[in-house]
């Protein structure tokens, strides 16, 4: 087993950096609805997408998400919503794990 040292300014820094993560993870998770059926109108989904009306609006045209109209209005269920979200997420395998920590190493190593 390798072990790290690092300085307490170090430290610091990491943990105020897994922090920041934890809370933007909690935020995300808290804009939908737990009910997958719960109806969502575009800014709502645009929100939690992260994208623009004009993504969301190719999103429907291209079928890659479900959504109804009511006069004129778009809605979506929030299960579709987060269905959407994962069929897009990328899973990591180890190379990818591998590079990411030599990104930040060189990264921090320049510091």
């Amino acid at each position: 087993m390798d072990t790290i040292i690092i300085n307490v300014q170090e430290w610091t820094e990491l943990v105020q950096k897994i922090d920041r993560i934890n809370e933007f993870i909690e935020k995300f998770t808290e804009r939908l609805p737990s009910d997958d059926n719960s109806w969502l109108n575009e800014t709502q989904v645009c929100d939690y997408l992260g994208v623009s009306l004009k993504t969301l609006q190719r999103l429907r045209k291209t079928g890659e998400i479900e959504f109804s109209t009511i006069a004129k209005k778009h809605h979506y269920k929030s299960g579709d919503v987060k269905a959407l979200m994962e069929k897009k997420s990328i899973k990591s395998n180890r190379k990818q794990v591998e590079n990411l920590r030599s990104f930040h190493r060189k990264r921090f190593l320049k510091s």
